[in-house]
């Protein structure tokens, strides 16, 4: 075996003060050629479009010394402008993308600092007795954070004939991947991001949807109507002495004379009104500040504020204040929020923004990223090959391509593009769906921060919409359940259990957890839905169905976003799921009859023996996964039946030339030597036969109207479904015999 060698790198003059940082490439005219090596602060953010923030890589603190300084410089540069090998175990190598750069440059301060606590002040000074010394220190934290800055010492030992005031003279554990060297376990074939349980994803998709189509145009008209208010009350002209008053006491009998109370102070703002009641989260004040925009504009003196404090213990207080109604939620029949007040209207805005996300992130398959870099005309109608209209969304996909990314396009759904008019009434930057103007100092900013917005909305949600009966969007109470799994496992090795008190068993089981939402579970959960659905995980829920065919079309079209790969390694984790239930099915004595029930049954009794199962019990649950991966890729789980597809048998093949569509074709399993039913497929049977017999046992008269050949189908078809419903429920006896005389 040989050793691959590294290859010799040239050793490069000194840098310059006067270098430019980035690579030209990078920059652009408009851009300009950006920082010098001799600046103490790199400012990248003109360079990174798709950033929130700043971007800047700030060198004048954090260094021991200048020569410290100086050698993260040219690390730096270096790393910008070159794709050197740091290990070899690896074959990905190129220049760090800007978007890494500030965290790439907090690892080097972290690596010099420990290095120098270790005892070595220099990187030239490095041994390999401080290399033992420095991974012992940074053990002590997590295996990701160790594995990170291994890597970070790997670069700069592979970059060190670049780095002329300093340089690594050690290797850093050659032949060893940086996560090898900090003990982090390899990752999971299965993609790890957790999916979004379906009892928290419906709701929050449900109210998603409700801000979308309904809410946005009562939250826009509030903040139409609070800008009308502000732009009139400045083209008014300043008002002579009294007209305030005249003006309110207008604005006053208009209240009255609707039945409202004053606008009260908005909850956010009780500290003002620190000695103000609060009654059903309702500040019992008034809100002068909107009474004064309401009436007229005019500031009110002092003594008409306390005339006006007066009046609304009189009239009483409301909450809200502005005109614009709110529509009505339908599940309690009442208006989905109280009217709203200026500070209200800018959270409802926050809100929209949000619920547009996910509706457009979980059913288009897209990236955090990706949706929040869409253009203003992303959106865009074409026909399809069938002569229906399809939806699409225009973008770039970012991850693994260069830092302006590669132009992708997705098919979506309505509603997606509805989120989108929102967006485009409800923001007005020229370039970005999500840019927003900030403030005068921040200019156009983009949306950011979605988690912590996703959480918030959450919250929000839940003091909308929940009831007696519970959250609106549950906690998650998965923790629970795994506390109490454990007790019984404790109980099955014989420990004593903890009697736990009664009011923290009904708390804790009561109240779980709020979810964490994170932006990758909106991919991960819709591809596990997509993949999923045949199996009857989200059976019946008609808008994944649509959205399977809608959003699969596109990204099969395309692989730029890598969408159905994801929704394919998903599709084969739940195939042999679902292939693990009915082997488990099987062990425990489970029936089963068709074709290819005896094929089946056959390559299950091998598996056990290898395994050295005893029935209903599986001794090695990743061995059992493993032996059951080739017949993994033959299933093809239907509702009727499963499918083991073997094409020289299939009674479908002959047919799918003709009908033109994909092997198999599930709907001509019932006499095919591939079939084979099982327990689970007997309710549905005999639905399907009930649903024949209705039709045959019509009275005379309608039954007789029936076409003669579709009598005689459905009477075979209900015939054939009473002998297969019969095969599995003989099987079943059979076994449950030979069980007792066993």
């Amino acid at each position: 075996m040989t050793t691959a060698t590294q290859p010799r790198l040239r050793v490069s003059a000194a840098l310059s003060d006067d270098e430019y940082a980035l690579p030209k490439h990078l920059t652009t005219p408009t851009t300009g050629r950006g920082p010098r090596v001799g600046d103490m602060i790199w400012d990248l953010t003109p360079y990174v479009p798709r950033t929130a923030g700043t971007l800047r890589l700030v060198f004048s603190h954090g260094f021991d010394d200048d020569t410290a300084m100086r050698t993260a410089k040219a690390y730096m540069y270096s790393r910008f402008h070159r794709a050197v090998v740091a290990s070899h175990v690896t074959a990905h190598v190129k220049p760090l993308k800007l978007t890494g750069a500030v965290q790439e440059l907090a690892c080097v301060r972290i690596v010099m600092d420990d290095l120098r606590g270790v005892g070595a002040g220099r990187l030239s000074e490095v041994s390999r007795d401080h290399l033992v010394a420095v991974l012992a220190v940074w053990k002590r934290g997590s295996a990701s954070s160790t594995a990170s800055l291994v890597t970070t010492l790997k670069h700069i030992a592979a970059h060190g004939p670049y780095l002329h005031p300093d340089a690594l003279k050690v290797p850093t554990w050659p032949g060893r991947t940086a996560a090898a060297v900090a003990g982090r376990p390899p990752r999971p074939a299965e993609n790890s991001t957790v999916r979004i349980p379906e009892e928290i994803m419906t709701p929050l998709l449900r109210a998603a949807v409700f801000y979308v189509v309904t809410a946005s145009k009562d939250i826009l008209a509030a903040r139409c109507e609070v800008r009308n208010l502000r732009e009139a009350a400045r083209r008014r002209p300043v008002h002579t002495h009294g007209r305030a008053r005249v003006n309110f006491l207008t604005f006053l009998a208009k209240r009255r004379e609707a039945g409202r109370g004053l606008p009260a102070l908005p909850l956010g703002a009780a500290y003002l009104r620190p000695n103000a009641p609060v009654a059903d989260g309702v500040v019992q004040a008034p809100n002068i500040s909107l009474i004064e925009l309401m009436s007229g504009g005019t500031e009110f003196g002092q003594k008409l504020k306390t005339e006006v404090e007066a009046i609304a213990a009189e009239v009483g207080v409301e909450q809200g204040g502005l005109d614009t109604p709110m529509t009505i939620w339908a599940e309690s029949g009442r208006p989905w929020r109280e009217r709203l007040e200026p500070m209200g209207v800018n959270r409802e805005v926050d809100y929209l923004r949000t619920a547009c996300w996910i509706v457009m992130a979980y059913l288009s398959g897209m990236r955090d990223v990706e949706v929040r870099m869409l253009g203003r005309d992303c959106a865009f109608t074409e026909p399809g090959d069938d002569g229906r209209i399809r939806h699409k969304i225009r973008g770039r996909v970012y991850k693994h391509r260069g830092l302006s990314g590669d132009e992708a396009e997705w098919v979506v759904l309505d509603i997606v593009h509805q989120a989108v008019t929102v967006l485009l009434e409800l923001h007005d930057d020229p370039d970005f769906l999500f840019g927003y103007w900030g403030t005068e100092n921040t200019g156009y900013q983009l949306t950011s921060q979605v988690p912590e917005r996703l959480r918030r909305f959450r919250d929000h949600l839940n003091e909308l919409f929940s009831s007696e009966n519970g959250l609106f969007i549950p906690n998650d109470t998965s923790a629970v359940a795994l506390i109490d799994e454990t007790e019984e496992l404790n109980l099955e090795r014989g420990e004593t259990a903890t009697e736990p008190d009664a009011a923290d068993e009904e708390e804790r089981e009561s109240e779980g957890i709020p979810w964490a939402f994170e932006t990758r579970q909106f991919r991960r959960t819709v591809a596990w839905h997509i993949a999923n659905q045949p199996f009857g995980v989200v059976a019946g829920t008609r808008q994944y169905q649509h959205a399977r065919t809608a959003m699969f079309e596109g990204y099969a079209g395309t692989s730029e976003s890598g969408f159905a790969a994801e929704v394919a390694a998903n599709d084969a984790v739940a195939r042999l799921d679902y292939l693990e239930d009915l082997y488990r099915d099987w062990s425990d004595g489970g029936a089963s009859a068709g074709g290819a029930a005896a094929r089946i049954s056959a390559e299950f009794e091998r598996i056990r023996r290898e395994l050295g199962d005893l029935p209903g019990v599986v001794a090695s649950p990743s061995r059992l996964r493993t032996m059951l991966t080739h017949l993994a890729k033959t299933l093809h789980p239907g509702v009727l039946n499963d499918c083991f597809y073997q094409a020289a048998t299939a009674v479908c093949r002959k047919r799918a030339k003709v009908l033109g569509r994909p092997l198999p074709l599930l709907n001509m399993c019932l006499s095919c030597p591939n079939a084979r039913r099982s327990a689970v497929h007997l309710p549905r049977l005999t639905t399907a036969r009930n649903h024949a017999l209705t039709e045959l046992e019509l009275p005379k008269r309608d039954r007789e109207a029936l076409p003669r050949l579709q009598l005689t189908a459905l009477t075979d078809f209900v015939a054939e479904l009473d002998e297969l419903i019969e095969g599995i429920r003989t099987t079943t006896s059979d076994e449950e015999s030979g069980s007792r005389h066993g």
